[in-house]
């Protein structure tokens, strides 16, 4: 990389667009020695209090690898410079205006209302404490009627886009109304609304991400539903606990962002062949898939497709919730391998009991989760 600083104020002309608050004239770009910006996306937005948005050259080259280059030279330079090697432009992340997460935080959606009843059964006064810190952590929002938003907010702090789906507040099952998704986007509620502009492109990013920062040491637990990352947050803090989004959402450009830590795999009960395998291709971490489900679930569950939360769910109404621990079964030569290049995974084992064991099915009991 080269030396990139923050452009030198000279008029309106060096001040640009923002691409998080949307804002005309107050985002700073990183430039070389030549003023020839990194990219579009690489600066400061001014408005530090009510936007915030700083994305670093170094974050830029850890996002994109590929673009790193031997001499250093800024995307404009290398083009000019080397006019035979023709290198794609990147395209803009789309962001959304971090007003609409604020505006929309609160404890008043039927999900949060299902959670609160769920960790109060659990903790008990010690309860609100912990609905406080997923509240603030998870950024969760509420529609009018009640429905969760779900932001997806990148490690940079910039809004990617919210989630929005509504939950029955008893049993904390979704509610589709007859839909085969029922699930709604912010960005596409926003360009109805024609506060996006209609050319705006969605690019994803994983539920939860802004946390890799706050948590640059915790091993790292990634499931498939928003939901189960912020009940498996509530019931087990010390990992950080991210959703993909669903079982397909498993594409190398978004979990780059786990290059270099220690992931835990948790996928639901029809996801493990196809999570385990894309483990196996993730050289850029650690990873450990979980079989809890797959081993432990009878079939009445695995065609009910249940994931962790409801694994989680069910055993705190059960007053079985130590049993997660030890049902959480690896291969202990991979654990001991993976141990001895990061000693933090040695904690996971202790909290869960990760050993080889031959567990008897969950549902022997006969009851099954909700």
């Amino acid at each position: 990389m080269g030396n990139y600083t923050l452009q030198k104020y000279k008029g309106t002309a060096t001040r640009h667009t923002c691409p998080s608050c949307g804002d005309k004239r107050s985002f700073t770009y990183y430039v070389d020695e030549s003023g020839t910006p990194l990219h579009p996306s690489v600066g400061r937005c001014n408005h530090e209090s009510s936007c915030g948005y700083h994305y670093t050259p170094k974050e830029y080259f850890h996002d994109h690898p590929e673009c790193r280059t031997a001499n250093g030279l800024s995307f404009g330079r290398q083009r000019s410079e080397r006019k035979s090697v023709q290198i794609p432009p990147q395209a803009t992340i789309g962001c959304i205006p971090p007003k609409y997460v604020e505006r929309s935080q609160s404890v008043h959606s039927n999900f949060f209302r299902f959670i609160s009843s769920l960790l109060g059964s659990y903790y008990g006064s010690k309860a609100k404490e912990v609905l406080k810190r997923l509240l603030e952590e998870y950024r969760l929002g509420a529609t009018r009627d009640g429905a969760v938003i779900f932001w997806q907010i990148d490690r940079t702090g910039r809004v990617r886009t919210g989630k929005v789906m509504q939950y029955n507040p008893n049993d904390g099952h979704r509610v589709k109304d007859g839909q085969a998704s029922a699930v709604d986007w912010i960005h596409s509620l926003l360009k109805r609304r024609h506060e996006l502009a209609e050319e705006w492109q969605l690019s994803q990013c994983l539920f939860g991400e802004h946390l890799l920062g706050t948590y640059p040491d915790k091993v790292v637990v990634l499931v498939e539903s928003e939901k189960s990352a912020v009940i498996g947050s509530a019931i087990f803090p010390g990992y950080v606990w991210l959703a993909t989004g669903g079982k397909s959402q498993l594409g190398e450009e978004k979990l780059r962002v786990l290059t270099g830590r220690t992931v835990l795999f948790f996928p639901d009960a029809d996801g493990y062949e196809e999570w385990k395998q894309r483990a196996e291709n993730m050289t850029f971490c650690k990873t450990v898939v979980s079989d809890i489900i797959e081993k432990n679930a009878t079939p009445a569950q695995k065609a009910a497709h249940i994931d962790i939360a409801d694994w989680i769910v069910f055993q705190i109404r059960e007053s079985k919730i130590n049993c997660t621990a030890d049902h959480l079964v690896e291969a202990e030569r991979i654990l001991c391998r993976m141990i001895e290049k990061n000693p933090v995974l040695q904690k996971l084992i202790d909290d869960f009991d990760l050993v080889l064991v031959g567990a008897s099915p969950i549902g022997s009991s006969g009851e099954n989760p909700p």
